[in-house]
């Protein structure tokens, strides 16, 4: 019999601890992510959405350099490291795409592994992408965030290239990229908008 905390039977019992989401069976997690010990319910994107995903990842996947290692991972939880250790509460969110140094197998990623986040707006996430999280990853000092903007027949209209600025810890826009990501860190990448439609 496992225990699942409160806010699984009762909506208005949303906080949660790592170890009790340690515990939650893998549907169960794949729907939420997690801000000081708050419980945020994630609703899955349309197919294109997670098809834009897939392909951004395979591209970056394939020009990687093979030293220093890296990793490319879609959907996978990235747990906040510097938020916890001065707030305390279990943190993490779930980026679509992910590239970071790579970890020992079955270690979780936090953020200070992270070099590159994306994540892909849909029509209930836009506040939620462009601010929220643009203001999170950016305390949590990951060095890259892409942001890519569908247009309304789901086609990547827009991709925009946040940097890091290290002294105030908030990301500087350096690009709008249209048609053609190009792409100079974490590494040397390029790929069409069409290659990334499908």
């Amino acid at each position: 019999m496992s225990v699942l905390p409160a806010w699984a039977d009762d909506p208005s019992a949303l906080e949660l601890s790592e170890a009790e989401y340690d515990l939650l069976p893998d549907d169960l997690r794949k729907l939420i992510e997690v801000i000081d010990g708050n419980v945020i319910r994630c609703q899955s994107g349309s197919a294109e959405h997670s098809d834009v995903a897939r392909r951004l990842a395979n591209q970056l996947e394939a020009a990687k350099p093979a030293d220093p290692c890296t990793r490319v991972s879609t959907d996978v939880d990235v747990h906040f490291s510097r938020r916890r250790d001065h707030a305390g509460a279990f943190s993490f969110r779930r980026p679509d795409v992910t590239v970071y140094r790579c970890i020992e197998r079955g270690a979780k990623l936090t953020t200070s592994d992270a070099l590159l986040v994306v994540e892909v707006v849909s029509p209930g996430s836009v506040y939620t992408d462009t601010v929220d999280k643009l203001a999170e990853y950016a305390y949590e000092g990951i060095p890259v965030y892409l942001v890519v903007h569908l247009d309304a027949n789901l086609y990547v209209k827009v991709i925009q290239e946040y940097r890091l600025d290290w002294a105030s810890r908030s990301y500087r826009l350096v690009d709008t990229h249209q048609e053609l990501l190009i792409l100079e860190s974490p590494f040397p990448a390029s790929m069409s908008f069409a290659h990334l439609d499908g």
